[in-house]
Order: structure tokens, then C-alpha cells, then sequence
């Protein structure tokens, strides 16, 4: 064979590894752009994480909006931005920032979670009900959101349901079960809050948040009822119950430092510092008690160190 031919032959043979070899160059370049951009993001992200837990709320919606205006469909973000438009009191496009990460991300139950409560913090029960319902149909065994359900069938008068929910978390948490017939053998056939009252007294502190919650949902200007109710949800560790009424609470005693306390600890308690130190303030500007009044500042400690504000966290040590 002439030099030239083998010459053709190899060059034949080798110049479609060679092309196939600069497509695969090319599809390198083309992911390290995509993954510059998603490193990208994730930092601005955190930084917007940042903000957002230390209360810089403008610093926080700046940033997931400059992330949404070049990614609209970045879900955690528009999750964030939900729960800053909560906070700023902007219902309507917190709720419909909540539907838009769900709708990109139907299998993160944190947005559900999160459009739940949300519904719940602007006591729209009706509304919170599907989304409960659904989240407790994938996790039947968490309490947390059984008590969210069984709250909402209670505000929505589904009597039924809520002697239902309520038998489920009985049987889960293996306390005692109130009597179906309204009757304990303390209270007899007394009211809700008597029944209520008689189960914080004996220590039934899950049944006592339970009933004395359809007691507030009766009448909730009674000041004694309210006191008994905080007690029992800070005993049983059930605090969404009372963040859950907030507006109703802070509307009816905007000037009781207890109160503003109580609904303060629920807060920090709930993994929400921010509130907490907003309501710890409002408490301590009303207290007249020492107590009380060292209580509060412990708490605005406690907030302050869990948003990271070290400066803050010492002035209330």
C-alpha cells in the first residue's frame, strides 16, 4: 500500500474521534455555564436565608425577587417570598406566592405546610382544611399537623371529623380519650371551658388544649379562658395552637403583657424568633411585674440568640 493511502486511511479513521471528541467539549461547556449558575443562585439564596432570620425583611424580598426575575421558576424562592409578604401583613400575594412554589413543587409537603398555616394565621379555617387533610393523609402520624386538622374541622363546626381527628391523636399520643358524650368525671355535663379546666387540672393537658380551644371558639373575651389555655399549650407543647390564634388574641388584649408573653413564648417555641421578639416588646412595654418582666427579657435573650443577634441577645441577659 503507497504511503499516501495509509496516510488517507488514518486520517479517516481518526478525524471522527476528533469530532465526536469537540462535542463532548462542547456539552462540558454548556453544564459548567448551567452549574456556574445554579452555585450562583444557591448563594444568593442563602444570603437571602440570612437576611430573612435576622429580620432584615427588605434585604430578604430584594433578593428573592432578583432571583425569581432571572429564574421564575425557582420554587424555594418564591417560598421565601410568601413568608416575607406574611410577615408584612400582604395576604393576598403571600397566598398567591405559596400556590406558585406549590404548583412547581407538588411533592414538597413544606409548602403545603406552609399555605396551611398561613391560612390558619389569617383564620381562614375553610381553606386550611384540604391542605391539612392531604398533609395528614401522608403523614398520619405526626401530631403536629393532626392538630391542625382537628382544629380546623372544629372552627368549621364538622363536629364528627373532629371527634375522629381527636380519637387519632388520643391513640397516637396514648392519653385519655375525652368522652364522646361531653361528660368527665370531674366536670360532668358542664361547659367546655369546665371540662377544660378540669383537664388542666388533672394534668390532661392535650384534651384540656383541645376542649378549652372549642370553649374560646364559643367565647373568646373570657380573660380566665384565655390564661387556662396558654397554660395548657405550653404544658403539652402544642404552641401552633396559640399562634394559630393570634390576630384574635393580640385584637382582645393588646395591652396585657401576660398575654403578649404567652403569645410570645408560642412563637419563640414554634421556631419563630421573629415574632417573637416583636411580641416579647409589645409585652414588655405593658409589665408592671418583676417576674413577668424578667421572664420577658430572658425571652427577648433567647430570640435574639436564636436569630444570631449576639449584640442584642447580651443587652437582655
Amino acid at each position: 500500500m503507497k504511503p499516501l493511502t495509509i496516510l488517507l486511511l488514518l486520517l479517516a479513521l481518526w478525524m471522527p474521534s476528533w469530532a465526536q471528541s469537540g462535542k463532548k467539549v462542547r456539552r462540558t461547556a454548556s453544564n459548567t455555564k448551567e452549574a456556574v449558575t445554579e452555585r450562583q443562585i444557591s448563594s444568593r439564596f442563602n444570603s437571602g436565608l440570612r437576611a430573612y432570620y435576622t429580620a432584615q425583611y427588605d434585604e430578604a424580598m430584594q433578593v428573592f425577587s432578583s432571583i425569581l426575575a432571572e429564574a421564575p421558576k425557582h420554587a424555594p424562592s418564591h417560598f421565601m417570598l410568601a413568608r416575607v409578604y406574611s410577615g408584612r401583613q400582604q395576604f393576598a400575594e403571600a397566598e398567591n406566592a405559596f400556590k406558585q412554589a406549590i404548583k412547581l413543587d407538588k411533592e414538597n409537603i413544606w409548602y403545603q405546610v406552609g399555605l396551611a398555616d398561613f391560612y390558619q394565621h389569617v383564620a381562614d379555617y375553610k381553606s386550611a382544611l384540604p391542605y391539612w387533610e392531604k398533609i395528614c393523609q401522608k403523614y398520619p402520624d405526626n401530631e403536629a399537623y393532626l392538630l391542625n386538622l382537628q382544629m380546623c374541622y372544629s372552627t368549621c363546626k364538622m363536629d364528627d371529623k373532629a371527634a375522629e381527628t381527636r380519637m387519632r391523636l388520643e391513640q397516637l399520643t396514648g392519653r385519655p380519650t375525652p368522652d364522646p358524650a361531653g361528660q368527665t368525671e370531674t366536670a360532668g355535663n358542664g361547659s367546655s371551658k369546665e371540662m377544660g379546666m378540669a383537664s388542666l387540672k388533672a394534668g390532661r393537658y392535650a384534651e384540656a388544649v383541645s376542649t378549652l380551644n372549642q370553649a374560646l371558639n364559643e367565647d373568646d373575651t373570657d380573660y380566665d379562658l384565655w390564661k387556662a389555655f396558654a397554660d395548657a399549650v405550653d404544658k403539652s407543647q402544642q404552641w401552633q395552637m396559640l399562634t394559630a390564634r393570634e390576630d384574635d388574641l393580640a385584637t382582645l388584649f393588646p395591652q396585657s403583657a401576660e398575654m403578649l408573653a404567652n403569645l410570645a413564648n408560642a412563637f419563640l417555641k414554634s421556631a419563630n424568633p421573629e415574632k417573637a421578639v416583636e411580641y416579647y416588646k409589645q409585652a414588655k412595654a405593658f409589665s408592671f411585674d418583676d417576674a413577668l418582666t424578667q421572664r420577658i427579657r430572658k425571652g427577648l435573650h433567647d430570640a435574639y440568640t436564636a436569630l444570631g443577634d449576639t449584640e442584642n441577645a447580651e443587652r437582655w441577659r
